[in-house]
């Protein structure tokens, strides 16, 4: 019988180890990070001790049950929300917070600029308003750039909140607050600098 190779030891100690992943490491929709992912999978390659379940809050006041990926590590956390909850299977999105140093596709990462947001989707986008709930926030359809179709079957959602001096919104800048509708390239927009803060891998299909 033949004696295995020394890459196919290594390639089997490799299946058997939990993944050490570094906080700058690319998040792409394939693998562990696509559409058929699991809480299960996770815990076979990062270690039981760095995969949590349980009650996240949400936006306007709900919560709901997510899976947690390095949860201490606020440079390494991720989170998943499943559409599959029995099973803990088939996310309905990956988040990304301020803190965390993962890139999304095609390379969007937490404290991006918005104009850099922007030349990377291929053209201008909506928002809506600042200083509420939802403020801040950019969703990609198909119609609204690159970011709207990316490999792996996955879109983006976006949140940005305002860097410039003297907020909150007020003066000039107040029709900028509130549930309204903004675009990526307004002046006013632009001139309180937008920046990422909050980063969704959204896969459609389970929804």
């Amino acid at each position: 019988m033949p004696r295995p190779t020394f890459s196919a030891v290594l390639f089997a100690v490799w299946l058997a180890c939990p993944i050490h992943v570094h906080a700058a490491d690319r998040l792409d929709c394939a693998g562990l990070f696509g559409r058929d992912t699991s809480h299960a999978a996770l815990v076979q390659a990062f270690g039981a001790e760095n995969v949590v379940y349980k009650r996240i809050d949400a936006p306007q006041g709900s919560t709901g049950m997510a899976t947690i990926l390095f949860e201490r590590d606020r440079k390494r956390r991720l989170l998943f929300e499943w559409r599959d909850e029995n099973n803990r299977a088939r996310p309905i999105y990956i988040g990304i917070d301020a803190k965390s140093e993962w890139i999304a596709p095609p390379g969007i990462h937490a404290g991006m600029p918005i104009e850099e947001v922007e030349k990377l989707n291929g053209k201008p986008f909506r928002l809506n308003g600042f200083g509420w709930d939802l403020g801040g926030a950019a969703r990609f359809g198909k119609q609204d750039g690159r970011l709207g179709g990316l490999p792996g079957g996955c879109h983006l959602g976006l949140a940005f909140e305002p860097t410039a001096e003297g907020l909150p919104l007020g003066g000039k800048y107040r029709p900028l607050s509130g549930n309204v509708d903004l675009r990526s390239d307004m002046p006013l927009v632009r001139e309180i600098r937008p920046v990422v803060v909050e980063i969704l891998v959204v896969f459609s299909e389970n929804h």
